[in-house]
């Protein structure tokens, strides 16, 4: 009795996981469901991603697994009339699936949180290395500056001629 329940509880966690991943992936039903009973108005977004199970609150998401779950039950009931559903079998895979899909919901928003955070580190990298060349190129530029004169400085203005150190301290009034 017990190791059935524990299966029972185990495949409606897993069953909970998929619930959740495949409606996170496309809410198709709701939406259509959506586009039945609402107005043109009142309808909802096409780039909103609620569905029964996915941004739902507690209630309105026991509300839609407890609703499928009796419908299961029901049809297995007229399908397999010697076959008799217990209360706790109901109640473990009622549970089983609500911490399911609990869990989907965290591993999917770590998921999520984390690539963002790591699309921002690279950004950041990115950035930081930019920076590094940019700085590195402008450091060996001016190491490297030919101190030549090109021929279009030279053709175009005559060069003054230099002084000589004398000359420029006579001029500050260094020496006499």
């Amino acid at each position: 009795m017990i190791t059935f329940e524990i299966i029972v509880f185990i495949s409606s966690l897993v069953f909970g996981v998929s619930i959740y991943w495949l409606e996170a992936k496309s809410n198709g039903l709701y939406r259509s469901i959506n586009k039945i009973t609402h107005s043109k108005e009142l309808q909802m977004k096409s780039t909103s991603k609620k569905g029964f199970i996915v941004q739902q609150e507690f209630i309105p998401r026991f509300i839609y697994v407890n609703i499928f779950f009796i419908i299961v039950s029901l049809i297995i009931y007229f399908l397999l009339p010697i076959f008799t559903l217990s209360v706790a079998y109901y109640v473990t895979a009622l549970v089983g699936t609500m911490i399911g899909i609990y869990i989907a919901n965290f591993i999917i928003d770590v998921k999520d949180k984390s690539e963002e955070i790591i699309d921002k580190v690279v950004d950041t990298g990115k950035d930081f290395i930019d920076d590094i060349k940019t700085k590195g190129k402008e450091a060996a530029d001016s190491f490297s500056k030919d101190e030549t004169p090109t021929e279009e400085s030279t053709s175009s203005e005559p060069e003054a001629p230099k002084k000589s150190a004398r000359e420029r301290l006579k001029d500050k009034g260094l020496l006499k």
